[in-house]
């Protein structure tokens, strides 16, 4: 016994020691996180404006094929009435400027006369109304050609926009991952080492005092029927993809249990949110990055983080399948996805119990 109590005392001193140094490590990581912060936000801006940049790049699209068909339009009626126009020009030089006096001093009854002398003018004022149409036409033509050369150009401008808006993104993921890298370096080897040396701690802790400690924590279900609750196993899954970590496994090999599941997606996929209920809080929280939850009511609530962007804001009110936020990778995730979670007065319960299987292509990794 008193080999392992010298044994423990010698591992409580390490322990000791690498706790110091993990302490600053971990004080330095703060300082991380605050920058990881701030950087998480301006991807979320960034990418906020971006969607706003993509919308107005599609309209500009529609607006320029809307002035192209117009343009169209324009040309053929151009052409027609050059048509007409060419076809009464033919017929007055075919008829001669002294045609219309033969004409006049053959007709014996002077009514007759008058009646082609008006018909005469009548040839004319088509003729000039003709060609009013037509310069009309002409000049219409012209402001949409210039209307759609500035279309082009704001386009132009908007694509520029949006390409460089797309790369600072890139930019700011790029520093992030790097960010997170350094992190992730500095204090693996310390905390690495100091898990070993206190799971060794908990093993002869376990042997001098002869007693095995098991922890559980197993979630607790109302006994009552409520709304929320009768849609289990039919609720949606708030994205499609296959699980990168499920309920109830170890996080990282180590003591950490997953109390959700986290879901790949790509960034900026939508996050539906799984039932009717109302945004208890909307903002970032350190450990889930940008994260939406929603109060559904009888003390059920869903959580929805890492997100890249959040739509809601707390108070709103949201029905089943709507679109709250984007997946992305905030606070600190490795790779973009969408972390789940269902609970029950506080405590987590298993969503692939609530979830329905079939509503999502995640159902092929449960």
């Amino acid at each position: 016994m008193a080999h392992y109590q010298d044994k423990l005392e010698n591992l409580q001193k390490s322990i000791k020691k690498i706790q110091q140094h993990l302490k600053g490590s971990k004080k330095q990581r703060s300082h991380v996180l605050t920058e990881l912060k701030r950087l998480e936000f301006k991807i979320s801006k960034n990418s906020l404006k971006l969607n706003v940049l993509a919308n107005k790049v599609q309209k500009s699209k529609q607006h320029k094929q809307r002035l192209e068909q117009e343009i169209s339009k324009l040309n053929k009626r151009l052409t027609r009435q050059r048509q007409a126009l060419s076809e009464q020009v033919r017929s007055a030089y075919s008829m001669g400027q002294q045609q219309n006096l033969k004409m006049l001093l053959n007709q014996q009854d002077p009514a007759q006369a008058g009646r082609t002398q008006e018909y005469f003018n009548y040839l004319n004022r088509a003729r000039t109304q003709q060609i009013t149409e037509f310069n009309q036409t002409i000049d219409k033509k012209s402001l949409s050609e210039i209307e759609l050369k500035q279309t082009l150009v704001t386009q132009n401008e908007l694509l520029q926009a949006l390409k460089k808006k797309k790369r600072l993104r890139q930019q700011q993921r790029l520093k992030r991952k790097k960010l997170l890298t350094e992190l992730s370096n500095k204090i693996e080897n310390q905390e690495n080492t100091l898990t070993s040396l206190e799971s060794s701690r908990g093993r002869i802790e376990n042997l001098l005092k002869s007693l095995g400690e098991l922890l559980a924590d197993i979630p607790t279900s109302p006994s009552e029927q409520q709304p929320f609750k009768s849609l289990k196993g039919k609720l949606p899954w708030p994205a499609k993809g296959r699980f990168l970590g499920k309920f109830g496994q170890s996080k990282n090999n180590g003591d950490l249990r997953w109390n959700g599941v986290l879901i790949k997606a790509s960034y900026g996929t939508p996050i539906q949110v799984v039932s009717h209920g109302r945004v208890a809080f909307s903002d970032w929280l350190q450990g889930f990055g940008f994260i939406t939850i929603i109060d559904h009511g009888d003390g059920y609530m869903s959580l929805y983080g890492n997100s890249e962007s959040l739509f809601k804001q707390a108070g709103d009110w949201v029905q089943a399948g709507e679109v709250i936020a984007t997946a992305g990778d905030s606070g600190g995730q490795p790779q973009s996805g969408v972390y789940f979670e269902i609970r029950s007065r506080g405590k987590p319960v298993n969503p692939s119990k609530w979830c329905n299987s079939k509503a999502s292509h995640s159902a092929n990794s449960i």
